[in-house]
Formats: C-alpha cells, sequence, structure tokens
C-alpha cells in the first residue's frame, strides 16, 4: 500500500524518513552550489563540447569538472608568463643592457 507524506509524495511502509537520494553523494572536498551563468550562444556550445570531455555521474559534476579544467590551465598560463617575464629580465641583466633613466614629463631629472 503506498501512502503519502504531507508533501504529497508517495511512499511505501518501509519509507520511513526521507526519500531516496537523487545524487550520488559527493567526495571529501567537493562542494555543491547553484550557479547562474550567462554568455552567448555560441560560448554555450563550446563550453557543452568542452563538458562533454568530462564524463561524471552527474552534469553538475562534469559542469564542476570543465570550470576546475578552466581555472587550472588559465592559472597555470599566468604562472608559465610570469616565468618566461622573469628569465627575460634575468637575460637583460646578464647581458648588461643599459638602463633607461626614466625623466619627468616637465623634463625636470
Amino acid at each position: 500500500m503506498l501512502g503519502r507524506d504531507r508533501r504529497g509524495r508517495r511512499r511505501r511502509p518501509e519509507q520511513e524518513r526521507g526519500l531516496r537520494p537523487l545524487f550520488p553523494p559527493l567526495g571529501s572536498g567537493w562542494e555543491s552550489r547553484a550557479l547562474r551563468v550567462a554568455m552567448p550562444s555560441v560560448m554555450w556550445r563550446t563550453f557543452e563540447r568542452l563538458v562533454g570531455c568530462f564524463p561524471s555521474a552527474t552534469d553538475a559534476r562534469a559542469h564542476g569538472e570543465a570550470l576546475s579544467y578552466l581555472l587550472e590551465r588559465e592559472r597555470r598560463a599566468a604562472s608559465l608568463w610570469l616565468d618566461w617575464d622573469q628569465a627575460k629580465q634575468t637575460r637583460l641583466l646578464r647581458r648588461g643592457s643599459p638602463t633607461v633613466a626614466l625623466r619627468h614629463p616637465s623634463g625636470d631629472a
């Protein structure tokens, strides 16, 4: 016999507390948040293609993995640029390139 709880959901007699979770539990270190994003249609298609590269138990987790990938890639790109710039500055200093004296626009030193 199926009864109904106070929200109108069907219940079996053995269902004493709560309904079965719809999604598998999150692993340690994972957190779920609602996020609303607006972008052009063409960018959504690009993002959905990227999400397809991250098979996961749920769409939300695949979206999270795609966003994590993009954030990590951006962080690495920034650190690579900083490494490149630092190496360039070191090469210039070793070469003994003359430094340019900065002058005030009014002509005063």
